[in-house]
């Protein structure tokens, strides 16, 4: 299957830039463009989400809508920040799915980038809860990205969090795809109302999933096999003991900018603390750090 137009429409104009930094703008959102010998990354100020990552010779690894919402909108696919809470709010759930980090505007506050990879550190223009520093470190080294969110209590009082690196992986079909690296954890099932279950050796996506895995950071990798495009993308994480699994399937037709057109071009393989899986409480003085990375591995 083909990457969405948008995806493609901002492959073709990077491809036209010279080698550095530039600026874009698409959909009223501020994008930053970096293209380099290992690839291309881009990053939007809106979330501090990373929306492409394209190693060089490679496919992007990241999948991103075709039909944006719009400034100030949550832009859909790359790699959200949910935080300060993930997916409801446990107790408002008339507050944002997701937090509030995912809309906010962030900054690039330091940047080395060189032949071999880069290195970004993003921080919220503002302060998005009293007395909590939150730091987002993105890394490319060579073909590999990782994210690491860092959240720091320097208030007088303990703060629930839970959070997401809310990764959208681009294949070719999610029915040509399956994940390994899960087998025998326990989980539970979002779209069978949270019913309690045990993962298989093999999970293939022929309906919609919703799953919320326990997954320990000593758990092994977990492995993205997509047969249409030849290709295994190797994720790991750090920091939370979750990891949720997602695609709408036919509840795409109801999500505004997935749609049944696009909900076959990825899946979400997302690092994460959650309610059910980990400890909320984030101390005074307690610094908590979520990480995931991403890479390509040889086929088969």
């Amino acid at each position: 299957m083909d990457h969405a137009p948008f995806q493609d429409s901002l492959e073709i104009t990077i491809s036209g830039m010279a080698m550095g930094c530039h600026s874009l703008q698409w959909s009223g959102y501020e994008l930053v463009v970096y293209k380099a010998l290992w690839g291309e990354l881009v990053l939007s100020l809106l979330g501090g989400q990373v929306l492409l990552f394209r190693p060089a010779g490679e496919k992007p690894l990241l999948w991103l809508t075709e039909k944006p919402a719009g400034a100030p909108a949550a832009i859909r696919g790359g790699i959200p920040v949910c935080w300060p809470w993930f997916a409801e709010h446990p107790e408002k759930p008339e507050l944002p799915k997701h937090g509030v980090a995912r809309t906010a505007r962030w900054q690039i506050d330091d940047r080395t980038v060189d032949d071999a990879g880069g290195r970004w550190l993003m921080s919220p223009e503002d302060s998005l809860c009293d007395g909590i520093q939150l730091q987002l470190e993105i890394t490319v080294t060579g073909a590999e990205l990782s994210l690491a969110l860092t959240t720091t209590n320097e208030s007088d009082q303990p703060m629930a969090v839970t959070q997401a690196l809310h990764s959208y992986f681009a294949v070719s079909d999610s029915r040509e795809t399956e994940i390994l690296g899960l087998a025998d954890c326990r989980c539970l099932d979002k779209v069978q109302g949270m019913q309690p279950g045990v993962m298989p050796s093999s999970l293939r996506f022929t309906a919609e999933t919703d799953l919320v895995v326990e997954q320990a950071d000593n758990s092994e990798a977990v492995v993205l096999i997509d047969h249409g495009w030849k290709r295994r993308l190797r994720i790991t994480k750090r920091g939370g003991g979750s990891t949720v699994v997602w695609n709408p399937g036919p509840a795409a037709a109801n999500i505004g900018d997935v749609g049944m057109d696009q909900v076959a071009r990825f899946v979400c393989v997302e690092a994460a603390r959650t309610r059910f899986f980990d400890d909320q409480t984030l101390a005074v003085g307690e610094t908590q750090t979520l990480a995931t990375s991403v890479s390509v591995l040889p086929y088969p």
